[in-house]
C-alpha cells in the first residue's frame, strides 16, 4: 500500500483533509466494484466538496452568532396563531434578499420573533453558494468588523401583530 500512502500524503499537501481521510475506504469499494476510475475520483472529490461545504456551513453560523439554533419547521404556528404562516414561509423563499428589503418583526414579548429571525437567517445558509476555492484563513481577513446580510437593509414587513 506504499501507492495509497504516497496518494494521501499528496491529498494531504493539496489541503484534501477530507479525501486523505477517506482514501483508505473508497480504494477498497472501487477494488469491489466495477466502477472505473474516473468514478471512484468523483466519488472521493464528492466526500471533500461535502466536508468543505459543512465547514463553510458552521463557520457562517458561527459568524452569525445566533442565540441558538432554530428553523422553520420547529416553530409552532398553531401555539402563536396571529403570525401568519402563509407569510413566513413566503419569506422563506428569501426574496426579500434578492429585492434588499428588510423584514422587521413585530410583537409583545413570547411571540417568537428571535425564532422566526433566527430560522430565517438558518435558512440563508444552505441556498447560498459556497466558494470554490479554499475558504480565507484569518490573516487573510477582508473586513474590519462584523459583516450583515443584506436582508436586514430596505424596507419592513410584519408578520406578527400584539394579540387583542
Amino acid at each position: 500500500m506504499i501507492v495509497a500512502e504516497q496518494a494521501r500524503a499528496r491529498l494531504e499537501a493539496l489541503g484534501l483533509t477530507q479525501a486523505a481521510a477517506v482514501l483508505d475506504g473508497r480504494l477498497d469499494v472501487a477494488s469491489q466494484n466495477t466502477c472505473s476510475c474516473a468514478e471512484s475520483l468523483a466519488d472521493l472529490l464528492e466526500a471533500e466538496v461535502r466536508a468543505r461545504r459543512e465547514r463553510y456551513l458552521k463557520a457562517r453560523t458561527g459568524l452569525a452568532h445566533f442565540p441558538f439554533h432554530k428553523t422553520l419547521d420547529a416553530f409552532d404556528f398553531a401555539f402563536q396563531p396571529s403570525v401568519d404562516e402563509r407569510l413566513v414561509r413566503e419569506l422563506a423563499g428569501l426574496a426579500f434578499i434578492h429585492e434588499t428589503a428588510n423584514i422587521v418583526l413585530l410583537g409583545p414579548p413570547g411571540t417568537g420573533k428571535t425564532h422566526l429571525a433566527v430560522a430565517l437567517g438558518m435558512q440563508e445558509w444552505p441556498t447560498a453558494s459556497a466558494p470554490t476555492s479554499p475558504l480565507p484563513t484569518p490573516s487573510s481577513k477582508t473586513c474590519a468588523g462584523p459583516t450583515r446580510s443584506t436582508a436586514w437593509n430596505g424596507a419592513c414587513a410584519s408578520i406578527s401583530r400584539p394579540a387583542s
